[in-house]
């Protein structure tokens, strides 16, 4: 795939906020979560709730929205005043995790080190059983990217409600780092990220902003 996120035809500025969804039982008990269909717990509604009171005061043109369920959940209570427009992608979606999904952290660290450090080591090509890989779900969310600022380049204020390893694939890319740093890009639970695209080429401003949850 090219990776090309610039097009000399495009001259726009939009604003594009990135959302992690709100915190899941499974992030809590630090499972193992990929595209299992997760609801928000009780402190991820809460997230939910303040991330609602961060953009009631925003300009907003549309909300991108993963259509796994924690993501949805999410973006529902953002729009629960009914102000945005809700749009739903599988793009957006979390990287599937295949044979590792509901599985402890600490039990993969036990039983699959040998699979995690190679992951680790080459995020990009190495495939978790019956997963995709990390190099997979960085192209997908930047075929999405590449529709959005084309097909929606009259729009100035865009948030995105979308998953940490979808969304850190993507800002480790824009930072012209290799997969293998993405760890550098994690995002917390609620949080949100904001990038610019001015003339053909996206930059980060803010990255895991969390004070609107306090």
């Amino acid at each position: 795939m090219n990776d090309n996120l610039y097009y000399n035809h495009i001259q726009t500025l939009m604003e594009i906020i990135l959302v992690r969804h709100g915190e899941t039982n499974w992030n809590k008990d630090k499972r193992c979560q990929g595209i299992s269909d997760t609801n928000l717990n009780e402190n991820g509604l809460k997230q939910a709730k303040k991330l609602k009171k961060y953009f009631d005061s925003k300009k907003i043109d549309a909300i991108f929205v993963s259509d796994l369920k924690r993501a949805k959940q999410t973006a529902d209570i953002i729009n629960s005043n009914n102000r945005y427009n809700l749009y739903y992608s599988q793009k957006l979606r979390e990287m599937d995790q295949g044979d590792f999904e509901g599985i402890s952290f600490k039990v993969l660290n036990q039983k699959y080190l040998s699979e995690l450090k190679k992951w680790r080591e080459d995020p990009d090509t190495f495939r978790i059983p019956n997963a995709e890989t990390l190099g997979e779900v960085k192209e997908r969310v930047i075929a999405f990217m590449n529709n959005l600022v084309r097909k929606y380049s009259d729009l100035s204020n865009i948030v995105i409600v979308s998953h940490n390893l979808a969304l850190s694939s993507f800002l480790c890319f824009i930072s012209n780092k290799s997969l293998k740093y993405f760890t550098d890009f994690t995002l917390k639970s609620g949080s949100i990220s904001i990038i610019d695209y001015s003339n053909n080429v996206f930059s980060i401003r803010i990255k895991n902003y969390t004070e609107h949850l306090r």
